[in-house]
């Protein structure tokens, strides 16, 4: 069942890549909206696989990647029929415009959200764990009760702040690592981790 799953998350971007290609290439408005369907379906399919977030690990490069394809073809295929309809019907012409720029400003944020997570969930202590933390307060440096801790590859603590600047996220360093890390920790990662703090220094 995993297996099928990973199949169809490979084969309808694929599907939907070749479809909106050539409907673009062949001014084929069908084909073009077979994309659209396609690349929405695999959209749901991830985002249920998620757990309906987009910051956590699922999302690691290669996810990232996939939703990321997935919706540079819905907003290109978005685009494209918005387009059409457009030149068919000229008295909507500055709704069509807005409606455009928005999908594309939207669909760019999103996906400089995923490479952020990705980054952030990739590049951590082997074997250590993603640390979610629901704060009773939210602390001075993210305005965001909810955060993502780690343990990075030189021993010290970053976190994830989904919403700092309000639509995107922010990746931080802090200097000392608060206990509630320590404690979640495994013993191997906490030695390992105390093991490179101690040659930093």
């Amino acid at each position: 069942m995993l297996l099928l799953a990973h199949i169809i998350h490979y084969l309808l971007p694929l599907a939907a890549l070749l479809s909106l290609i050539w409907g673009l290439s062949q001014k084929a408005l069908y084909y073009i909206i077979s994309a659209l369907w396609l690349s929405l379906i695999a959209l749901i399919l991830h985002y249920q696989h998620s757990g309906g977030v987009i910051f956590g690990s699922y999302f690691d490069y290669n996810n990232a990647f996939l939703y990321s394809l997935n919706l540079i073809i819905l907003a290109t295929s978005l685009i494209y029929i918005i387009e059409h309809l457009r030149t068919v019907y000229i008295q909507i012409k500055n709704i069509t415009l807005v409606a455009q720029i928005l999908i594309a400003l939207t669909s760019l944020l999103m996906i400089f959200n995923l490479c952020i997570n990705a980054y952030f969930f990739n590049d951590r202590l082997a074997g250590s764990p993603i640390i979610q933390v629901a704060l009773m307060e939210k602390p001075s440096y993210c305005d965001f009760k909810y955060i993502f801790y780690k343990i990075t590859k030189q021993g010290s603590t970053d976190y994830l702040c989904p919403n700092y600047y309000g639509l995107i996220p922010k990746i931080g360093h802090l200097s000392v690592s608060p206990d509630f890390i320590a404690r979640q920790l495994a013993l191997p990662t906490k030695k390992q981790m105390l093991l490179l703090q101690k040659k930093k220094d």
